[in-house]
C-alpha cells in the first residue's frame, strides 16, 4: 500500500494541538492498571527466589511454610514438572526443578489470603542448595573449560521453528556480517593507520514507574483470564498456550494501561506460574513486584563488551572496520523477541558511515546472571558509544574536525551502511550540517568546556497489525485495536489519523483498546513501529468506512447515489444542493444493520534488497568538567533530527525530549551493580535516574525529510535520540579534559579516576 499524499487539510489538522485520549483518566486516577484489578475470593502471590548464583537443588522443605495461617498454596518446580517459556526461545523454568542459573531465579510459588501471610510463608521455606561454579563474564563464558550451563538445548521450544545453529553451548545467539574485501587484514593493510578502542557498557533498567504485575484466573468454562503488564498480549497469549497447554481460544489477556515501558514490559515472569497457582487452588492469583523485585531479578539491559578496529587514511576516509561484541545475555534468552536471539544492534557502531570494508562479529552469551532483555534501542547506547567516540578518537589523533569527519565518511545517497545496507533518504550530512549551522560549534569555549557531536539513527519498526472501526448506535465511530498504550500515545495518533481520513471532527471517534478476545492480532507496543503500523492500518479501515458511509448516507436520506460526499464533519451531495450533519446522518445508518470496516497492514513484505527506512539524527552536547572533581554537568544541548510527517506535534516533541533525557541517564548515572553475581543496587535510591534539576537547556532542529513508511510519510520518534547522549557526551568530556572515558555510565569517579591516571603516567614519563 503506498502512502496517502498529506494534503493541506490533513496537514492543518495534525497541527492543531491535541489533548490525549487517555489523559482524564490517567490525571483524575481513574484508569485502571493491572494491580488495581479486583476480582472475588484472590490470593497473593510471592515466590522464593535464589540467593546463589548458580547452584543445584537438593531439597526443598515447604512444611513450615505451609503452616501459616491463611497459606493456601505452595508449589515448586517438581510439583509442576519443568515447563519453560519465552518470548523466542523458551528456555527460562516456570520454577527452577534441578538447578538455579541465577541470583533471583523463581524455586518455589506461594498463595496466601494475604501478602504478609505469603512472604511469611516464603521466608519459612527451606532448601538445601550445592554451589556450583558461577560464570559472570561473557568473554569467559566461551572459553575452556568453563561450565556449560545449558547442555542439551535442543528440547527448547522455539518460536521460529528450528532454532540457527550456534558455534559454542554456552551462546545464546552469535552474528557475523561481512561487506566488501573478505579478507578484512588485507583491507586494513592499506590503510595509513590503524585505531583500537575498547568500550564496556554496563547492565541498566528499563526505569518504569509500575512494576510487573499480573491477575489470573480460570472461569468454570475453562476459560483462562489473564491481567497483565505485558505491552504484547497476544504474544504472551501464544506463551501461555505452549506452557501450560491450555488452548490459545481459551485465554484471554487483557493489558489494560501500562504505567511505562522503555522496553521491559515485553516480557512476562509471573503469569506462568501464577497459571498454576490458580489452578492448583481453584482461586484468582494477583502479583506484584516491588522495586526490589524488579531490580534485582526481571530482564535488564544487555551489559557488553566490544572491541573496534578501523583503519583509516591521513585524510581521514575510514577504509576498513573490525569489531567483536560480547553481550552478556544473562542465565536464559527467553526475554530476547527477536529471531537467533540477538541484539538487534550490535552491528551498528558505524551506522551512519559508508565503510567499504567490515567484519562484525556479535556474541551473546550465556552467563549465570539475570537473564537479559530489551531496553529503549536494545544494545544501541553501548554500540553508538563504541562507534562515535571512536570516530571522534580518531579525528583527534588525525587532527581533523570531528564534524568534518563524519561528513567525510558519511552515508549519501546511493551509498550503503556497514551492514551493505540501502537507505531511501540516508539524512547523515542533512543533520550534520544543521548542526554546524545552529549550534555554537567552533566558536571558543571557557576553561574546563567542552562540545561533543554524535550522530546516529534509528530504524523505523516493523510488523503486521489489523484493526477494526465500528459504527456505533449514538452516530460515532468506534475505533476497536490491540496494541496496548504504555505511554507514548497510540490512542491519540488513531484518533488524529481516523479523524483526518473520514473528515470528521476528533470528538466523533471514539477509542477503545480491546483485550485478545476482542481486538485482531496484534504484535504489540515496541521497536518504534506503532505508528507506522497501526497508523497504516487506520488508514486502510478509515478509507473503507468513509466510502460505505457516504454510500449509506445517499441512502438514508434519499440522495442520488454515488454523489454524496463527507467533508468537515458533514454529508452534502457534491452538486451542494443539500447537506446533513455528520451525527445526524451516520443515528439513521445505525438503526439499520451493522457497519464494520476493517484494516489490517504487514510491514514485513517487502524483500531484503529494499532499501530501509531510518530516522537520522545528531547531537552536539556542551559540558564543563571539574578537574578536581570529575563532576560533569552538562550546559548547553542541541539535537538536529530528521523526521517525516508529524501526526501529533505536542507528542512528538516530548518523544525527542524524553528520549535525550533517557539517553542522559543511561549516559552518566545508571547502573545495576553485580557482586559475585548478584545485583546489590536493590532500590531507586542506589539505582539513580535523572530528575529535572539534572536536564541541561535542548533545542531541537526538525529537519524535514520527503519520505517517510507510516501514515502520510510519518516516522518513527519514540527511540531514536537516546543512544547518541552517551558518545556525545563522552566526547565533550574528551574536548575539556583532554582524557576518554571508555566506560558507560561516565560518573564522577570513573572521570577522576582516568584523570588521576593520565597525571600519573605525565609523573611517570
Amino acid at each position: 500500500m503506498t502512502a496517502l499524499p498529506l494534503t493541506p487539510d490533513i496537514a492543518e489538522a495534525f497541527e492543531e494541538p491535541e489533548y490525549r485520549v487517555e489523559g482524564p483518566l490517567k490525571v483524575t486516577g481513574r484508569a485502571r492498571y493491572s494491580a488495581d484489578v479486583k476480582v472475588p475470593g484472590v490470593l497473593q502471590a510471592k515466590f522464593l527466589m535464589s540467593p546463589h548464583p548458580h547452584a543445584r537443588i537438593v531439597s526443598i522443605d515447604t512444611t513450615a511454610a505451609k503452616a501459616v495461617p491463611g497459606v493456601h498454596t505452595i508449589l515448586t518446580g517438581r510439583d509442576i514438572g519443568l515447563r519453560r517459556f519465552g518470548r523466542f526461545l523458551y528456555d527460562w523454568p516456570v520454577l527452577a526443578v534441578d538447578q538455579v542459573l541465577f541470583a533471583g531465579e523463581r524455586v518455589a510459588a506461594v498463595a496466601a489470603e494475604t501478602r504478609d501471610a505469603a512472604e511469611e510463608a516464603v521466608n519459612l521455606i527451606e532448601v538445601e542448595y550445592e554451589e556450583l561454579p558461577g560464570v559472570f563474564d561473557p568473554e569467559a563464558a566461551l572459553r575452556d573449560g568453563v561450565p556449560i550451563l545449558h547442555p542439551d538445548p535442543s528440547g527448547y521450544y522455539y518460536l521460529g521453528g528450528a532454532r540457527p545453529p550456534v558455534p559454542h553451548l554456552n551462546l545464546q545467539g552469535y552474528q557475523l556480517v561481512q561487506k566488501g574485501n573478505d579478507d578484512i587484514e588485507r583491507a586494513f593493510a592499506q590503510a595509513d593507520r590503524v585505531f583500537e578502542d575498547v568500550y564496556v557498557g554496563p547492565r541498566q533498567h528499563q526505569g518504569y514507574i509500575e512494576p510487573h504485575a499480573c491477575v489470573v484466573w480460570i472461569d468454570d468454562d475453562g476459560t483462562l483470564r489473564v491481567f497483565s503488564t505485558n505491552k504484547a498480549p497476544f504474544s504472551l497469549r501464544h506463551q501461555l498456550s505452549v506452557v501450560t497447554g491450555v488452548p490459545a481460544n481459551q485465554i484471554v489477556v487483557d493489558s489494560m494501561f501500562i504505567g511505562g515501558d522503555f522496553g521491559g514490559k515485553g516480557h512476562s515472569i509471573d503469569e506462568f506460574a501464577c497459571y498454576y497457582l490458580a489452578k492448583a487452588s481453584g482461586r484468582p492469583i494477583r502479583s506484584v513486584m516491588t522495586y526490589a523485585d524488579e531490580l534485582f531479578a526481571t530482564n535488564p539491559r544487555h551489559p557488553a563488551r566490544i572491541y573496534v578496529k578501523s583503519g583509516v587514511m591521513n585524510d581521514g576516509r575510514i577504509v576498513a572496520f573490525q569489531s567483536r561484541a560480547y553481550f552478556d545475555g544473562g542465565a536464559y534468552g527467553a526475554a530476547k523477541p527477536m529471531p537467533g536471539l540477538m541484539v538487534p544492534t550490535g552491528t551498528n557502531m558505524m551506522q551512519a558511515y559508508d565503510v567499504p570494508n567490515t567484519r562484525m562479529e556479535v556474541f551473546v552469551t550465556y552467563t549465570t546472571t539475570v537473564p537479559s532483555g530489551h531496553m529503549r534501542a536494545p544494545g544501541a547506547t553501548i554500540t553508538a558509544l563504541a562507534g562515535e567516540e571512536h570516530v571522534d578518537n580518531i579525528s583527534r589523533e588525525l587532527g581533523i574536525d570531528p564534524i568534518e569527519i563524519r561528513l567525510k565518511n558519511a552515508i549519501r545517497p546511493g551509498g550503503t551502511g556497514p551492514r551493505g545496507e540501502h537507505y531511501r533518504q540516508p539524512q547523515v550530512v542533512a543533520v550534520l550540517d544543521a548542526i554546524k549551522r545552529e549550534s555554537n560549534w567552533g566558536k571558543p569555549l571557557p576553561p574546563n568546556h567542552g562540545r561533543g557531536i554524535a550522530v546516529r539513527h534509528r530504524d523505523v519498526g516493523q510488523g503486521k497489525t489489523e484493526m477494526v472501526l465500528n459504527l456505533r448506535e449514538d452516530g460515532k465511530i468506534e475505533a476497536v485495536y490491540g496494541t496496548p498504550d504504555q505511554g507514548s500515545g497510540s490512542a491519540t495518533v488513531i484518533r488524529r489519523i481516523a479523524s483526518a481520513i473520514l473528515s470528521v471532527a476528533p470528538e466523533q471517534i471514539m477509542i477503545r483498546y480491546g483485550s485478545t478476545g476482542e481486538s485482531l492480532p496484534d504484535p504489540g507496543s515496541g521497536a518504534s513501529r506503532v505508528t507506522h503500523i497501526v497508523g497504516r492500518a487506520t488508514i486502510m479501515a478509515s478509507t473503507e468506512m468513509k466510502k460505505r458511509l457516504e454510500e449509506l448516507a445517499a441512502e438514508v436520506m434519499g440522495w442520488p447515489a454515488g454523489d454524496v460526499l463527507l467533508e468537515e464533519n458533514r454529508f452534502r451531495v457534491r452538486d451542494g444542493s443539500e447537506s446533513a450533519g455528520f451525527e445526524e446522518v451516520t443515528q439513521r445508518i445505525a438503526a439499520g444493520a451493522p457497519v464494520s470496516t476493517r484494516g489490517e497492514y504487514d510491514s514485513i513484505g517487502g524483500h531484503e534488497e529494499d532499501p530501509e527506512d531510518a530516522s537520522f539524527y545528531a547531537y552536539m552536547i556542551e559540558v564543563e568538567a571539574d578537574p578536581e572533581t570529575g563532576q560533569i554537568t552538562p550546559v548547553d544541548v542541541m539535537m538536529a533530527v530528521d523526521v517525516g510527517t508529524i501526526i501529533n506535534p505536542i507528542a512528538h516533541q516530548g518523544q525527542l525530549e524524553g528520549s535525550f533525557v533517557y539517553g542522559f541517564g543511561n549516559a552518566v548515572m545508571e547502573d545495576l551493580v553485580v557482586e559475585d553475581g548478584k545485583i546489590t543496587t536493590l532500590s531507586l535510591g542506589e539505582y539513580k535516574m535523572p530528575t529535572e534539576m539534572d536536564i541541561p537547556p535542548l533545542r531541537t532542529v526538525l529537519v524535514p525529510t520527503e519520505i517517510g513508511p507510516g501514515p502520510f510519510g510519518a516516522k518513527a520518534a519514540g527511540e531514536i535520540t537516546n543512544s547518541g547522549v552517551a558518545p556525545a557526551i563522552a566526547n565533550a568530556v574528551r574536548d575539556a579534559l583532554g582524557v576518554r572515558v571508555k566506560e558507560l555510565p561516565i560518573t564522577a569517579e570513573r572521570l577522576f579516576a582516568a584523570l588521576a591516571e593520565q597525571s600519573s603516567k605525565r609523573a611517570g614519563s
